[in-house]
Formats: C-alpha cells, structure tokens, sequence
C-alpha cells in the first residue's frame, strides 16, 4: 500500500511542482518569455517523470507526501515571487 500512495504522491504533487519550477525558469529567462515556452513545455515531461522516480526514494509515503507538498508550496512561492519581482503583471 506504501508503494501506490508514493506513486500518488509523486502524480498529483509531482506535476504542479514540475509546473511552478518550469515556469520560474520561464519568468527568470532573460530576453522575451516566448523564446523559453518550447525548451520548458518539453523538458516539463522529463522533470515530472523525475519527480515520480524520486518518489520512491522517501522512507514512508508520509513522507512522500509531507516532502512533496512542501515543494510545492516552496515552489509556488518561488514562482509568485519571481512573477511579482519582475514587475510585468
């Protein structure tokens, strides 16, 4: 039962965090954001397939979940700092 709330984990909470990483990367490129959409929406697979992976490494699926949400809220937060850092919107 471990296993499949880790591959839970890593689903639900793997694709927002891949998201929100993906797109700081987009608002902190330099130069317009339209020249760095196509490299990220295809490197967004690669780094939620990674996520999944390294769902699997936690001790426990708590674990997986506890680690897994707090990026995401690390993330989000990265994200909507960049965004509001950068004064476009």
């Amino acid at each position: 039962m471990a296993m499949l709330s880790k591959s839970i984990a890593g689903i639900l909470l793997g694709a927002p965090l891949s998201a929100a990483a993906l797109g700081s990367i987009v608002w902190l490129w330099p130069g317009p954001w339209g020249s760095a959409v196509i490299p990220v929406l295809v490197f967004f697979f690669p780094a939620w397939i990674a996520v999944m992976a390294a769902s699997y490494l936690f001790r426990s699926a708590t674990h997986a979940w506890a680690w897994l949400a707090a990026a995401n809220v690390g993330a989000f937060g990265l994200l909507w700092f960049v965004r509001d850092a950068s004064g476009v919107i």
